[in-house]
């Protein structure tokens, strides 16, 4: 029978949209016992101490020395002796961290934090669904089916607007935080072959390049290769097409129930009420002909559940569920009111180009909507419309927020 571990953490969103390692901090340190540490203290520490390479706003090593300078006195015995004591890991291969995290949340009780999106995004690994727990810190005898998380990723609404505040500061369960659409998405779970093939990808240059990257408990890492997992629903057949709404929408169901997320309380909850369907196509800019459908489960104008599948072979990417009755995971606007809202609306191109007016009569919507993990976007829920007006971009996000570039060069945003 499959295991599932998950540990209470109590979910923030990060303060501004580079403050993802502070808010990583602020919820694994209030989960192990610390207080509700401030999150400019928190990125002070981190961005000071990421001395080993230029160019972060929180470099592996600087979110280490935040976790070991702040982390509390632990119970006392094993598996602690009195101290968490986190440690980066810069590991060779995806399935040595997988499993250094897994160990971390099975062990040690600790949640441990992961860079995702190559060197993009620091999230926190919670919880885990395996075939079994491991049985000692070199187990690779089992296989991993998904990963639960907290993305602090939207910033508040304040880092755009201060009258929207509070948060900050941040309360334990009232700030907000988690409570849907740009209040964050507190359960988000994450099938394994799209932890693999998009959040632990591994650093793609300078003095971590090709390493995947965490902190973590301070146990070694399992030194044989572990068994490879397979998704939990057999990929449906590759017509040359892409799969029907409809379709998508069955494979949505099926996967809840194959991936035992259906009968989790915060699911079952929603699903009692809410109806899945309406899914809509996502294309990515970052991978060749790749397509992802987003399936919402609505109930009345809300969307509290989405589930995301893959638009070729119908399989499990991820799914998110609002931390409170009111909020929505998942929410786009109407096409056409998209796209009449931005005629006659003057943007500013990138690279100091200048500012046009959208003209209706030069304006080109694309077909479906699009996504790649970036600055504007570092969730696969939050996609975007594409214009193009000549040689230009516009992308307008899914909760409507204007952008004339993608930036996906950032370091620890």
């Amino acid at each position: 029978m499959p295991i599932t571990e998950n540990l209470s953490v109590p979910y923030h969103q990060q303060d501004t949209n580079y403050y993802c390692g502070a808010a990583c901090a602020q919820m694994v340190l209030r989960s192990l016992g610390t207080g509700l540490l401030d999150q400019d203290q928190l990125y002070a520490d981190n961005h000071s101490h990421s001395t080993t390479e230029s160019g972060w706003y929180t470099a592996p090593d600087g979110l280490q020395w935040t976790m070991h300078h702040w982390e509390p006195p632990a119970p006392s015995g094993p598996p602690h002796y009195g101290s968490y004591n986190f440690v980066l890991f810069a590991l060779d291969t995806e399935d040595a961290i997988s499993r250094k995290i897994v160990w971390t949340i099975h062990h040690y009780k600790a949640a441990p934090i992961a860079m995702v999106y190559g060197s993009a995004h620091w999230i926190v690994v919670r919880g885990y669904t395996a075939s079994a727990a491991p049985s000692n810190v070199a187990d690779a005898g089992y296989t991993i089916s998904s990963f639960d998380v907290n993305n602090p990723w939207p910033p508040v609404p304040s880092a755009g607007n201060s009258t929207l505040a509070p948060p900050p500061p941040h309360t334990d369960g009232t700030d907000g935080c988690g409570t849907g659409g740009n209040r964050g998405v507190v359960n988000e779970n994450i099938s394994y072959s799209m932890w693999q093939s998009t959040y632990m990808t591994g650093i793609p240059g300078g003095h971590w390049n090709g390493k995947f990257v965490a902190v973590a408990d301070p146990a070694p890492p399992p030194r044989e290769r572990g068994v490879p997992s397979r998704p939990l629903l057999e990929p449906l057949p590759y017509t040359g097409q892409l799969l029907a709404a409809e379709r998508a929408t069955r494979r949505a169901q099926e996967s809840l129930r194959a991936y035992g997320l259906a009968p989790r309380e915060s699911y079952d909850r929603i699903l009692q009420k809410a109806t899945l369907g309406d899914p809509v196509l996502v294309q990515r800019l970052d991978l060749p002909d790749t397509f992802y459908y987003i399936v919402p489960a609505r109930e009345a104008e809300r969307a509290p559940l989405a589930v995301v599948v893959d638009a070729k072979n119908g399989l499990y990417l991820q799914s998110a569920v609002s931390g409170s009755r009111e909020g929505s995971v998942f929410t786009i606007g109407n096409r056409a009111d998209v796209a009449r809202s931005l005629v006659d609306r003057v943007v500013e191109l990138p690279e100091r180009k200048g500012r046009i007016r959208v003209r209706r009569e030069a304006v080109c919507h694309y077909p479906t909507l699009v996504w790649r993990p970036c600055r504007e976007s570092l969730s696969p829920l939050y996609p975007f419309h594409m214009f193009t007006v000549g040689g230009d971009r516009i992308y307008v996000r899914s909760d409507g927020a204007i952008f004339t570039d993608l930036h996906y060069l950032d370091r620890g945003i």
